[in-house]
């Protein structure tokens, strides 16, 4: 069963940027990592420079993406046989990794602030076990992507 990890934070705040460079640390390294992108929005799935093709471009072995109109799944090779559908991306990774999604879904989560944001805009508190920013932001305890992703990579592997 994959280790499943959120990564949240409001428009712009950095979630797509981590994501990506921690999908290439972690299959760097071996591992097999899915992605599931929630966007708001009417969505398009790989369409060059679209989140849900950098996520397959940076190696997700299957990307998920969910807007609020449309499901897309993509995975690379074969189509798997519809047990694999069934139960999606956990039986076939190390990592499952959701981007989005602020809700209080029960995974761990990494919440990135942007400017001038704070922890208490979100309401799942209980679940968040880093925060982080990309930007300039005192309340979180990592400072910049290298800080971000390799927390990130620690974290997962300690959870195997």
């Amino acid at each position: 069963m994959a280790i499943t990890f959120q990564i949240i934070g409001h428009k712009k705040s950095g979630k797509t940027l981590v994501t990506t460079k921690l999908i290439q640390q972690l299959t760097s390294r071996g591992y097999r990592v899915a992605a599931i992108k929630h966007d708001a929005h009417k969505a398009a799935m790989d369409i060059s420079h679209t989140d849900s093709a950098r996520m397959s471009d940076a190696g997700a072995q299957q990307v998920i993406l969910q807007s609020n109109n449309d499901f897309f799944f993509h995975q690379h090779g074969n189509l798997p046989p519809l047990t694999k559908f069934v139960n999606f991306l956990a039986i076939d990774n190390d990592f499952v990794l959701i981007e989005g999604h602020k809700g209080c879904q029960d995974y761990p989560k990494l919440l990135l602030l942007n400017p001038g944001e704070t922890p208490a805009e979100f309401n799942c508190s209980p679940l968040i076990c880093q925060i982080g920013t990309i930007f300039n932001n005192p309340l979180a305890k990592l400072h910049g992507i290298t800080d971000i992703v390799e927390w990130c990579q620690k974290y997962l592997e300690e959870q195997l």
